[in-house]
């Protein structure tokens, strides 16, 4: 499910992300510095909102996310990983906030030990799951389904 290309596009997003806000931050620092040689005190201090405020929103809303998402690949690539055979129950519409991935919860049937666990689908990568009531066998990274094979 997870490709090499995940950890691409997200870095190129970062950077798109970096090449829209970094513009616009040096204008409100060009601001700030015209208002400080200048010396009025009402556009420093306009100017220095602008440029919190700006830095606050590109990287809360979207920097930061990225930076959680390709962490998150990275440790899925490198951390150790494990595998579950079973049946799926149900695969729930409600998105969910997991290690900063947005995902789908999955509810699956253990055969081996007769138990009902939940791990967590990218909602990204939903069209490749079966449907419930199909036999699977998951490679898991923590609660996060890696790969699905249909038994």
């Amino acid at each position: 499910m997870y490709t090499r290309q995940d950890m691409v596009e997200i870095g190129h997003r970062i950077r798109r992300y970096c090449l829209i806000f970094i513009p616009l931050m040096l204008v409100w620092l060009a601001g700030y510095v015209a208002s400080m040689i200048v010396r009025t005190q009402a556009g420093a201090m306009a100017s220095a909102v602008l440029l919190v405020a700006t830095v606050c929103f590109a990287f809360g809303m979207y920097l930061y996310p990225c930076i959680r998402y390709r962490r998150f690949l990275g440790d899925m690539e490198e951390g150790l990983s494990r595998e579950m055979a079973g049946t799926i129950v149900e695969i729930s519409d409600k998105e969910d906030l997991q290690d900063g991935v947005r995902v789908l919860p999955v509810r699956i049937l253990l055969e081996d030990e007769d138990d009902e666990r939940i791990v967590y689908l990218n909602a990204s990568k939903a069209e490749g799951l079966p449907a419930p009531g199909t036999k699977v066998r998951l490679n898991c990274f923590g609660r996060h389904i890696k790969e699905v094979d249909v038994v």
